[in-house]
């Protein structure tokens, strides 16, 4: 590639590098490519084999209406296949011009009614992941090679962008466990250093004496099943993507779960909350029949 086309690229990188996440990066890619770089319209999909998914599209002076039909069209792409020109985007990852879109049957049309375009990959950890497209739909009658490498430099940097969140939530989710086996190595220290058995008066000496410990049910009249579950997982180190793929259910959901596990056990936070469920497990059982005497048998 050649050198950075155009200082706009620098200005729409910059606005990105501040989002922490890969569905806030992948949101506002396609504003940034407008307001920062000149063009109409901007698209970016994601790619899951052959299919494409609509992450975020922009037009300039669009009115509601025209914003939402063109993302009714743009949300429900064609299916990738030989020989599209975004098919050898993607596989030889370069980005390119179609000069004239509507007449050619290798374009797909992902931004309905354009001339031309510029289509660039989106390329994290030497793998395409997305697709951007972009044009100037009619106010310029050309697009030219400099556009192209702007896209293309635009594609490079936010890959990277994206590579950076990526690197950021596996040092997260690494910190979670971390910080989950801390508590854990904490309990099981606080458990053995704990007396078994304390000698009193030569009458006495055969009385066990136990601490005292919550009630076996404390945990559980606290939470409910589902709760007890998702604490357990938090306990293990789990993030929230990773419970909800072992619980079949949405990431939004376990978060909820988690809400209501923090507010009902009064703390403040995750580590918090782990911290008790491992006070919860050390504390002496009434009944191994609650959920959180088979959670210890690791049944």
């Amino acid at each position: 590639m050649n050198a950075l086309p155009d200082p706009g690229v620098g200005s729409a990188l910059r606005r990105l590098r501040t989002l922490g996440s890969l569905d806030a990066l992948f949101r506002e890619a396609a504003q940034a490519l407008c307001e920062n770089l000149g063009f109409d319209r901007a698209a970016v999909f994601s790619v899951r084999g052959r299919s494409l998914t609509l992450e975020s599209v922009h037009a300039r002076d669009a009115d509601p209406r025209e914003l939402e039909e063109l993302e009714e069209v743009a949300a429900d792409p064609p299916p990738l296949g030989p020989g599209l020109h975004e098919s050898e985007v993607l596989r030889r990852q370069r980005a390119i011009l179609v000069e004239d879109a509507e007449a050619d049957p290798r374009a797909l049309g992902l931004l309905p009614g354009a001339a031309a375009f510029v289509a660039a990959p989106v390329v994290c950890h030497d793998r395409p992941v997305g697709l951007i497209h972009a044009d100037l739909n009619g106010s310029v009658s050309v697009l030219t090679d400099y556009d192209r490498e702007t896209v293309w430099a635009f594609a490079e940097g936010f890959g990277y962008a994206l590579e950076r969140s990526v690197l950021a939530n596996r040092l997260r989710e690494q910190s979670a466990r971390v910080v989950a086996l801390v508590r854990k190595t904490e309990a099981s220290v606080v458990e053995f250093s704990r007396p078994e058995i304390e000698l009193d008066a030569p009458s006495a000496r055969q009385v066990v004496q136990h601490p005292q410990g919550r009630p076996a049910n404390a945990l559980e009249n606290d939470l409910t099943r589902r709760e007890l579950e998702v604490l357990a997982m938090l306990a293990e180190g789990e993030t929230n993507a990773r419970i909800a793929g072992r619980m079949i259910v949405s990431e939004d959901t376990v978060k909820t779960h988690v809400k209501h596990i923090l507010r009902k056990l009064g703390v403040h936070n995750r580590s918090q909350a782990v911290s008790r469920y491992f006070r919860a497990k050390d504390a002496p059982f009434e009944s191994d029949k609650s959920p959180l005497g088979s959670m210890r048998r690791g049944s």
